[in-house]
């Protein structure tokens, strides 16, 4: 995390807010299921809001939703304030889940700043994958997301 006024984090925190309530419509329209997780829920539950110097909020996603969430995003969603990003063959954003951006701020990840990228505020959003019965799947699994 980077060090931030009172000001600038408490600006940051409204930011993400006011993505994830936009995220959070767009999915309960769609029926996508989607949940807080890491700091944004610890925050939720100990805190009754942000972790105080928590500067992001994450989201889990079941696989099925989070490859349908990137389908309808381009088509359904307000493109103009927000894009989703996500690594692919011809595209390399260093994250291995996708984002989602809000076009009309900036903030420059470190590992990013090399990047020709929208560089606004952003949810990440993770997917969760099932975890086979078989032995020899999981071992499959397991090896390709080392990958």
């Amino acid at each position: 995390m980077a060090d931030y006024t009172p000001e600038e984090l408490k600006g940051l925190q409204e930011k993400s807010l006011e993505m994830a309530v936009y995220f959070v419509d767009f999915c309960k329209k769609h029926d996508l299921l989607c949940y807080f997780c890491g700091g944004g829920a610890i925050g939720a539950l100990r805190h009754q809001g942000f972790i105080p110097w928590d500067d992001d909020l994450d989201f889990f996603m079941p696989r099925k939703d989070y490859e349908r969430l990137v389908r309808l995003w381009r088509k359904e969603a307000d493109t103009k304030k927000y894009v989703l990003m996500k690594s692919n063959r011809r595209y390399v954003d260093r994250n291995l889940f996708l984002t989602i951006r809000d076009r009309r701020t900036t903030l420059i990840k470190p590992y990013q700043k090399d990047l020709n990228l929208c560089h606004g505020v952003a949810l990440d959003v993770l997917p969760l994958d099932g975890y086979p019965d078989s032995k020899w799947a999981r071992k499959k699994q397991v090896a390709w997301a080392l990958i």
